[in-house]
Formats: structure tokens, sequence, C-alpha cells
């Protein structure tokens, strides 16, 4: 019986208390409508002694009750702060902001934060900061589109525009209709940055038919090889040999017509992907310029800029792939001592640069094989946050060496070691790397007359080896 009896009486306090706060509130809004009131017929002391008087009230429920009501102090603070502004009062905002902004993280309230952002970017476009204001309605935006996809997000845009013009506030309209244009321009990039991938395999695709039909041309012909060869054997069977000969070239000369036209088209395409970087360049600086200021749009347009020259530079290494570099005596120990101190800088604190290069001599283009070790240096050090990267080189004959890169870093999941010297062999995060680097020196390798490996064998981070042959 006492236990009901308490627990009565708890719930007869807690309805009281949330009777209690609705009244309050109610008085409040009430009291800040007198104080608007006021200030429209210029009784500004008595507007301020209103909000003295609320906040004394807010007060005396509070020790009462013993419960914080900072949405409601929040709400005198923000009808102080309407009137500093109209009173052109920049400091006194500024404390009414700041006040106003401890109260909304006390409230945890969601509604508040917005409302607090759109105070901010009045008061900054008040007191002539439009950037400062203009990064408050992004940040406005970015609540209200925040776990949206696409289509969502687009909605949101229009539906914050209708309601700034429907509220006849231009200022709003238009930063709301400058940052809608570089979401859209953002969005732009990204889908030309997948059609684009979508033209690559196009064009992948058609080097595969290529091949195929390559194949089938190198049967055909030695087919027909055969064939003379029986006929000038079997004089009996020479009519149908002859037949078969006549059937055959019919059929490769139309195996070379679809070569020579699939030929012409991979032509126009490579010659495309090697000037694309040429073409897309003017607009992406488009996109850029109109990006403004906006950190996303301009990390992605970025991005794109840089795929395009990367791609540009495999075409052209892809182009020259028989051609191979020039090359000299070079010391061993020399060259890669001036190599890992450049690629030092990039190391973490923690983690150690190791060199061990015999003083030998090889016959190697420096630059080229400069280009493809401080890439691997570089990597790893992105992938390393301590423990080693050791630079080694050993002499395996005569006439083959290899460099060993090692590093105690993350190591390179199974599921990608299969694509990594293979271009466009997925979609990525352009912002976090394009995956060219490893095909690009892998065809420097070619070209040094030698080849790139990872060594899987390794489990204690990541190796690749480079070996050349002289």
């Amino acid at each position: 019986m006492k236990k009901i009896l308490l627990i009565l009486s708890l719930f007869c306090c807690i309805w009281t208390a949330q009777a209690q706060t609705g009244e309050l509130r109610k008085s409040i809004e009430e009291g800040i409508k007198t104080s608007i009131k006021q200030t429209e017929n210029r009784e500004w002391k008595e507007a301020f002694a209103t909000c003295r008087q609320l906040d004394a009230l807010i007060y005396s429920h509070e020790q009462k009750s013993k419960q914080q009501a900072p949405d409601l102090h929040y709400l005198v603070t923000k009808e102080r702060l309407r009137m500093y502004m109209r009173l052109n009062n920049a400091e006194r905002s500024q404390t009414q902001i700041e006040q106003m902004s401890t109260y909304a993280q006390q409230a945890k309230s969601a509604t508040l934060d917005e409302d607090l952002l759109m105070a901010k970017a009045g008061y900054y476009q008040k007191f002539n900061q439009p950037e400062k204001s203009l990064q408050c309605y992004q940040e406005l935006v970015q609540k209200k589109a925040e776990g949206k996809d696409e289509s969502g997000i687009d909605q949101c845009y229009q539906d914050m525009i209708a309601q700034a013009q429907q509220s006849k506030n231009t200022y709003l309209t238009n930063a709301l209709n400058k940052l809608y244009a570089q979401w859209q321009d953002s969005i732009q990039a990204v889908k030309t940055a997948q059609a684009f991938a979508t033209l690559q395999g196009q064009y992948d695709d058609a080097q595969a038919t290529l091949n195929d039909k390559e194949s089938k041309i190198g049967t055909q012909q030695g087919i027909i090889i055969f064939l003379c060869i029986l006929a000038a054997a079997l004089a009996g069977g020479l009519f149908f040999l002859f037949g078969i000969m006549v059937k055959n070239t019919a059929k490769i000369k139309k195996l070379k017509n679809s070569l020579s036209l699939a030929n012409d088209n991979n032509e126009t395409k490579s010659n495309f992907i090697s000037n694309i970087n040429t073409q897309m360049a003017p607009s992406l600086d488009a996109l850029q310029h109109v990006s403004g200021n906006n950190p996303t749009a301009i990390r992605h347009i970025e991005a794109l800029k840089n795929m395009m020259e990367h791609i540009q530079t495999y075409m052209e290494l892809e182009s020259s792939r028989e051609e191979r570099y020039e090359v000299k005596d070079l010391s061993v120990s020399t060259l890669c001592e001036q190599i890992m101190e450049k690629a030092k800088g990039q190391f973490k604190p923690e983690v150690e640069a190791v060199l061990n290069a015999p003083r030998v001599n090889i016959r190697t283009n420096a630059e080229a094989l400069e280009n493809v070790l401080l890439y691997l240096l570089n990597n790893a050090a992105l992938h390393t946050e301590s423990g080693k990267i050791t630079l080694e080189f050993k002499k395996r004959s005569a006439h083959t060496g290899q460099f060993i890169i090692t590093d105690t870093g993350s190591g390179i999941p199974e599921e990608k070691r299969n694509s990594l010297f293979k271009p466009f062999a997925e979609v990525v995060d352009l912002t976090e790397g394009d995956g060219l680097g490893l095909p690009t020196c892998s065809l420097i390798a070619y070209k040094l007359n030698g080849t790139l490996r990872l060594d899987e064998s390794y489990k204690k981070g990541t190796r690749f080896i480079l070996e050349l042959h002289s």
C-alpha cells in the first residue's frame, strides 16, 4: 500500500511540474510578444525591462522545480538579439549570439541548433559578414540533408528556397540558390567521372574483341597454309582443297575488313582518351570557378583533374611501351641515397628509414627508375604509422638486380592484390586516388627492361620487388 501511495505521489509531482512548465512557456511567449509591441512603439527601456522580468520568472521556476530551462532562456535571449540588431549594436548582438549558443548546447535540441544557425546567419548578414552568413546557411542545409539520398537532398534545397521566397527573404533566397548551384555542379562532376568509367569499360571490351579477331585471323591463315601444302601433295583432292581455300579466303577478307574497322574505332577512342585532359580541362576549370569556396566541390574537381593527367601519362607510356629508355652506368648506392632522402620527408615521425644499397654500378635510366622508387616509397609512407620502411638492392646475377621496397604498414587486402597493376579495374573514390599509380609504374618497369611485382609471401606489411635486366 505504501509503494502505491509513493508512486501516485511521484506521478502527481511530475504532472504538476509539466503543467507549470507549460504555463511558464505560454507566459514567456506572451512576454516576448509584449516586448515586440513595445519596440514597435519605440519603448526600448520598457522592452528590456520586460526581458529582465521574463528572466527572473524563469530563474524562479528553476529554483522551485530544481530543473533547468535553457530553451526558455534561449527564447528571451533571442528577443534581446532582435532588439540589439535593430539598434545596430554589433557588440551586444555578438554577446547574445554566444549566450544563445550556450543555451542551445544545454538544451540538446536539433530544432534550437537549426534556429541558432538562422540567427547567426542573420547577425552576420546584418553586420556585413556575408561569407560567414553563407557558411551558416551551408551548415543548416547540411543538417537538413543529413542521411538523405540525392533526390532527397535536391528536394530539401527546393523546399528551403520556396520557404525563403515565401518569407520574402531576398538574401537567404540568393544564398540558397548559390549553394544549390554548387551542389548541382559537384553532382555533375561525379556523373562525368562515372561516364568516363563507362567509356573505359567499352574501350576494354572493344580491345578484347580486337584480340579475339586477331587470333581468329591467325588460325585461318594457318588453315590456308596447311591446305596449300596438302593440295600439292594430294593432286586428287585439288578441287576440294581449292574450294576450301576460296571459302577461307573470303572469311579472312571479311575478318580483315572487320579488324580494320575495329582498329580505326579503337584508334579514335585511344586518341580521345589520350587527349581527354585537354578536352575536359576547360569544363573542369569552369566548374571550379562556379563552385566558389565549396571545399567538397573543389576536392572532387581537383581529383578529376589529377585523374585526367594520370590517364594521359598512362596512355603515352602505353603507346610507347616497346620503346626502351636510354640507359647508362649509375652508382646504386648514390642513386638510392638521393631517392631515400627525398622520400623521408613524407615519413611519419615514428617510422624509421632503412637503406641497404651496396656500392655497385648498373646500367639503367636514372629518372625513370627514380619515379618508380619514389612512388613506392611515398605510397609506403601513406600506409605506415610506425616501424620501418626499407629500400635495398640485391644483385641476383651478372645481368639481373632487384630493388626491394618493404614497409611494416597495414598491408594490402587479398581481394585487391590481383588488380593492383590493372588500370581502371574498379570504380574508386577519386578523392582517395585513381588507382593508376602502380599500373603506370609497371609500364615504366617494362620500358626499363624489367618487371614490378608484389611479394605475396611477405606477411608483416607490404613488399614490392622491381627486377631489372641489363
